[in-house]
């Protein structure tokens, strides 16, 4: 396949199936989904879901389907038979749950979880009614309204959760050293936060401090002015956080990118029925030369990955935390005529070095994970020890 170069703006899109799910903010094991330009181009009609199915895997899969795997008899058995995890069939009420995902605030807990052995674990609480009600990050969510979380699937236990302003839910949580607390919580509109910026100063030194928790439309320009407004103020370097962030936009990706690099490709996406396209960032970036150091866990993916990954290969950022889920795959949402949609993996992405992140991730320079039980953030205290030195060497 021709290579096509784009500079900049990416035509594909991001859809948060993940950040926002169902009434929460979400950190999960499915990070969201990267669209491709054509994706939300309804297919021709056809009397049944199944050959729908079958048209849309033979004509837009990243890969060739075998034609045993297209004749198989339910859709069940095809997508299992295609051994893909990020390829799914969503019915009528589960698309529905995900177009709603990408609202800009909804009716919920305000929290951010993530699975856990015996129920969800609380790793931070934004501005909300759960926050005001006493749940605390470290909190394991054990029951709700009463049900077992451990025995529930992750979308059963956020369907529990969800629901409209003004309801209840009765959550039960295990606190280490406290044993089960339980809390009435009410839920509320709750506002979804992209980005969070504040000065760090460590050792009599300022810092800039810019936490992205998804990339939606500016998030970009929000970066670049909140960056900007804290150099104004002083700062010598930045901490750019990238934990629990599972995308947004990819062209948002790229353009965050180029806020801190000035050349030099960002991404490379292919498919079996998509040319290779190479992404480079935009140039003229804003600040090529200040320090920066980068912070990523297990849920940052898919677009963060992306930012972390370019940072890295081209040595502009000190990678610093856990390393990140491991997603390359570019997954599409196509609607079919009944409602339902599938959600199909169309392409995958490489990293300016060629890397696939699939199964492995961003692997941080320096390794550290936070004790959500403690006040001190402790991957923001390696950041700031490293971002020292990278000042005190420019």
């Amino acid at each position: 396949m021709r290579p096509r170069r784009a500079a900049g703006i990416a035509l594909a899109l991001l859809l948060l199936a993940a950040a926002f799910a169902l009434g929460l903010l979400l950190t999960t094991r499915s990070p969201e989904l990267l669209v491709h330009p054509g994706a939300s181009a309804r297919l021709h009609r056809s009397p049944r879901p199944i050959e729908e199915v079958r048209e849309t895997l033979a004509s837009s899969y990243y890969r060739p389907v075998s034609r045993e795997v297209l004749n198989e008899p339910s859709i069940p058995a095809l997508i299992r038979e295609l051994g893909d995890p990020n390829t799914d069939y969503l019915t009528a009420v589960e698309y529905d749950a995900l177009k709603n995902r990408t609202a800009r605030s909804y009716s919920g807990v305000g929290l951010t979880v993530e699975p856990a052995r015996a129920g969800l674990l609380v790793t931070s609480a934004i501005k909300g009614p759960a926050l005001a009600a006493g749940v605390r990050p470290g909190d394991i969510i054990v029951r709700i309204d009463g049900r077992p979380a451990g025995k529930l699937t992750f979308d059963q236990s956020i369907n529990l959760i969800k629901g409209e302003k003004g309801t209840v839910v009765h959550l039960t949580v295990h606190r280490p050293h406290q044993g089960r607390i339980r809390f009435i919580v009410m839920r509320q509109e709750v506002a979804l936060p992209s980005l969070r910026a504040r000065m760090l100063r460590f050792q009599g030194t300022k810092l800039a401090y810019v936490r992205l928790l998804s990339f939606p439309d500016s998030s970009a320009d929000r970066l670049e002015a909140a960056t900007g407004a804290l150099v104004a103020r002083g700062a010598k370097g930045v901490v750019l956080d990238l934990r629990d962030n599972p995308g947004g936009l990819l062209a948002q990706a790229v353009r965050a990118v180029s806020v801190f690099l000035d050349e030099g490709v960002v991404c490379t996406i292919s498919g079996l029925h998509q040319d290779e396209t190479v992404y480079e960032v935009t140039g003229g970036a804003a600040y090529p030369r200040l320090p920066l150091v980068v912070l990523v866990n297990n849920g940052s993916a898919s677009a963060a990955e992306i930012v972390a990954a370019a940072l890295q290969d081209h040595g502009r950022a000190v990678v610093v935390g856990r390393r990140t889920y491991g997603k390359a795959s570019v997954q599409s949402i196509l609607p079919l005529s009944n409602g339902t949609a599938l959600k199909l993996t169309t392409a995958m992405y490489r990293t300016p070095a060629g890397r696939d992140l699939t199964g492995h991730g961003v692997r941080p320079k320096t390794s550290v994970a936070d004790d959500p039980l403690t006040r001190l953030d402790e991957v923001i205290r390696s950041a700031e020890r490293i971002l020292l030195r990278r000042i005190a060497r420019a």
